[in-house]
């Protein structure tokens, strides 16, 4: 492949990555507004093909909704773009791999989000869909990466195995946290918790009939759906979750602080993601004092998945030479 189509499949690369932060975003808004129903059948948007539907008639739920659609099919015609553009190019096999992977991943993320639709957003169907989709932009940071000048002309750096450790033990635990948070907002979980920093007018839960009672009574002044113990376990975890989240990365920048302030480019992802992890944080909370603002609590989503996006980064950066011996194979 010559530079200059190289050249332009890296930035195809990240425009996928940067694309499919867009739709997780879109995405977010439709289930923040509960208009997942607008548009009722699916592949057609009430019986047209999706492009042929007037803009006109975009309004209220059905401009989330169809948005949304018309944005993932863009997200899925890059991403078949540039399986195709690997699969010809001289890139390494496991590049390969991953574009094609990358490919199969947003087709079966297509299909789960028809399903939603034709059966009428079943939560585990749509929690997998939410997965789904953060796991489809791991892959675009990987495969944005695997072809980055950085990553080609990048040193290696003698890091301490306890923070190469601790660079992929971050990407995990962001990666469950997303996976809770998922959980959260498709078992109608989000308010199962509506105060902060008080837990049912608790400092320390009891998970009591009495701490459930002072809830529901704080929902029904709300006007809001009543919730199960179970539902407040949920949003209890989840919460749990962001501490640990944030606790794991505020330890490792201190404890790797001076080291880190050796190589300028993992010193500024560190503090993007310490940027990024209080921005998440305050928005949680935002999240909750605003009684689930659907902008709020979408910025949320999409602030999470830019968190997992930006710790995989991290990963790959202080992991240079394991990544560099196992691309040579």
């Amino acid at each position: 492949m010559n530079s200059s189509s190289q050249s332009w499949l890296r930035r195809l690369s990240k425009l996928t990555a940067f694309s499919t932060l867009f739709l997780i975003f879109a995405g977010a808004l439709v289930k923040s507004h509960e208009v997942g129903l607008s548009v009722p059948d699916w592949p057609t948007t009430y019986g047209k093909q999706m492009f042929a539907y007037p803009i006109s008639d975009m309004v209220g739920g059905i401009f989330y909704e169809h948005g949304h659609r018309m944005i993932a099919t863009i997200v899925g015609f890059f991403t078949m773009v540039q399986a195709i553009w690997l699969g010809f190019s001289h890139e390494q096999n496991w590049l390969k791999k991953v574009g094609y992977f990358a490919l199969g991943t947003v087709i079966i993320q297509g299909l789960f989000g028809g399903i939603t639709v034709l059966y009428f957003l079943p939560p585990p169907v749509s929690i997998i869909h939410g997965i789904l989709a953060q796991t489809f932009f791991m892959t675009t940071i990987v495969i944005a990466y695997g072809l980055s000048i950085e990553r080609s002309k990048r040193e290696d750096i003698i890091w301490p195995p306890k923070l190469k450790q601790g660079a992929i033990i971050i990407v995990g635990f962001v990666y469950v946290q997303l996976i809770l948070g998922a959980l959260m907002r498709h078992t109608a979980s989000g308010l199962a918790i509506p105060d902060f920093p008080l837990m049912g007018g608790m400092w320390i839960p009891t998970f009591s009939s009495n701490m459930l009672n002072n809830i529901n009574v704080v929902l029904f002044e709300m006007d809001r759906d009543l919730v199960t113990m179970g539902q407040v376990v949920i949003h209890f975890i989840h919460r749990l979750g962001a501490v640990i989240v944030t606790g794991t990365i505020a330890y490792y920048l201190y404890r790797y602080n001076s080291i880190i302030q050796k190589d300028k480019l993992v010193r500024n992802t560190f503090w993007w993601i310490g940027g990024i992890v209080i921005t998440q944080f305050t928005l949680g909370v935002v999240t909750v004092l605003t009684e689930r603002s659907p902008y709020i609590a979408s910025y949320h989503v999409v602030t999470g998945a830019a968190l997992l996006g930006i710790c995989t980064l991290l990963s790959f950066r202080i992991n240079s030479k394991k990544w560099n011996e196992w691309r040579s194979h």
